[in-house]
């Protein structure tokens, strides 16, 4: 069975990132994540499971920290 990634692999740090593109990353939680970042703001939705904090934007820090729960 395939899992469903949309994007990109999510680079290590911003600087190999580029505006209006969707990026793919592994939460710490298991989940699957998409995020793509316009204007300097980063914004990211869990693509399955259940959780309180499911969305959000915000910068890259906000987003590694997201990622970490």
């Amino acid at each position: 069975m395939t899992v469903f990634r949309p994007g990109k692999p999510l680079p290590g740090d911003p600087t190999g990132t580029s505006e209006r593109t969707i990026y793919h990353a592994q939460r710490k939680n298991g989940e699957w994540a998409t995020m793509t970042r316009e204007g300097g703001t980063w914004q990211w939705r869990q693509l399955h499971g259940q959780a309180d904090d499911e969305y959000g934007s915000g910068g890259w820090s906000d987003l590694q920290k997201w990622l970490a729960k």
